[in-house]
């Protein structure tokens, strides 16, 4: 193998690196933009706020010991 080889095999493995790093990079940003529970809001039908994950949990129970008349025990 000649050293113009050689150099090129280096010089296409660069490339090869530079195009994982890339691609490495785009997904971090999209995984970081990917909704996380305290990120996911739903508001409820007859509510007047939208809600994040615990919020609708605690609603939901609330509903619950509401329909169960076990509220406020």
């Amino acid at each position: 193998m000649s050293e113009e080889d050689t150099i090129q095999a280096f010089n296409k493995i660069n490339e090869c690196l530079e195009v994982l790093a890339n691609r490495l990079i785009a997904l971090e940003q999209r995984v970081a933009e990917l909704p996380t529970p305290d990120k996911t809001y739903y508001k409820p039908i007859d509510g007047e706020e939208y809600l994040n994950i615990k919020g609708n949990y605690d609603e939901i129970y609330r509903r619950i010991r509401i329909l169960e008349g076990t509220d406020g025990l």
